[in-house]
């Protein structure tokens, strides 16, 4: 048998990041979901939507899993949060608080320090 070809980090972070931004959306989704009486057909179009999105993040993490530790994708995943709340603000109108910008805060932090120890 032929051994695979790892991808470049650059690539394997970049898949990553691709995969959160879907992750990210299926939330979008399901909010946009609420806003419609359940069972309705907006209400179907955008649910099948949001797990279309996870189903998608569910195989690209598993081909993340094979070129990343655990840990490395584990911990990425706190990006998710932020990306959340972006999008609160952008298409909801929501405001930001001084607890999220502390908790964004953290995160980078945290994401930053693991990025230093593994180089």
């Amino acid at each position: 048998m032929q051994e695979e070809k790892k991808p470049s980090r650059g690539k394997v972070m970049g898949l990553l990041a691709v995969s959160l931004v879907i992750q990210s959306l299926s939330s979008v989704f399901i909010k946009y979901a609420g806003t419609y009486e359940t069972m309705s057909k907006e209400f179907i179009i955008f649910y099948v939507l949001a797990v279309g999105c996870l189903g998608v993040f569910a195989i690209m993490w598993q081909f993340l899993l094979e070129w990343l530790p655990l840990t490395t994708a584990y911990l990425r995943k706190g990006i998710l949060y932020i990306l959340i709340l972006a999008w609160s603000v952008i298409l909801f109108g929501e405001k930001v608080t001084i607890p999220n910008i502390i908790g964004s805060i953290i995160i980078i932090a945290g994401i930053s320090l693991h990025g230093m120890d593994e180089h």
